[in-house]
């Protein structure tokens, strides 16, 4: 990568993480362009000239915020930690996402967007599926999970709840608007119903 391209690469990337922290605090809906340019210290052309548009530099902040989170929870799986741990502070961590974007990142950035759409189908298909099996692998070897739930049965009871979320809008907007009763159903869904 030549100095012009490095530059390029820096200036988008700065770009990205204002728009990230502005969308994280405020939501998708009430930062404009503007706002973004501010907090980067670049003009609006350049971020025009670097994303198209507000949509795509959407897309492209969340496709990165999703990279980046299949990449901190493949982390948090090789941990030499209980899986009970692990698996608690993967599913909090994913809590915390629907307190941020004022709600707003699986109902506008996910649900409304086919390209996102297709995005989170072939990262859930092919990363999160994995990551998914190797946590609950590593359970099993631990004693945590039946050594007889099969890698099929894990992968349907998520994609259960998945499809759940994504395709149910009262259910999402009930997560999205109670953090409370987001973290009532992981404890639920972690230690089962009997606490």
């Amino acid at each position: 990568m030549n100095g012009f391209e490095r530059r390029r690469e820096q200036k988008k990337d700065s770009i990205r993480r204002a728009a990230l922290e502005l969308f994280q605090s405020y939501g998708f809906r009430k930062v404009s362009i503007n706002d973004i340019a501010q907090k980067a210290g670049v003009s609006q052309v350049t971020i025009y000239n670097h994303f198209g548009s507000k949509d795509e530099l959407v897309r492209d902040v969340v496709k990165n915020l999703l990279y980046s989170l299949v990449g901190k929870y493949s982390g948090m799986i090789k941990e030499k930690k209980p899986f009970l741990e692990k698996l608690e502070a993967i599913v909090f961590d994913k809590s915390e996402l629907v307190g941020q974007f004022h709600g707003e990142l699986i109902q506008t950035a996910l649900s409304q967007d086919a390209e996102m759409r297709q995005f989170v189908e072939s990262i859930w298909q092919g990363e999160i599926n994995q990551l998914l099996i190797d946590l609950f692998e590593d359970g099993k070897k631990q004693g945590y999970v039946s050594s007889e739930l099969s890698q099929e049965a894990i992968l349907t009871y998520f994609e259960i709840i998945r499809q759940g979320m994504y395709n149910s809008p009262h259910i999402r907007a009930k997560l999205e608007n109670n953090p409370k009763l987001t973290r009532e159903l992981i404890s639920a869904f972690t230690y089962g119903l009997n606490g």
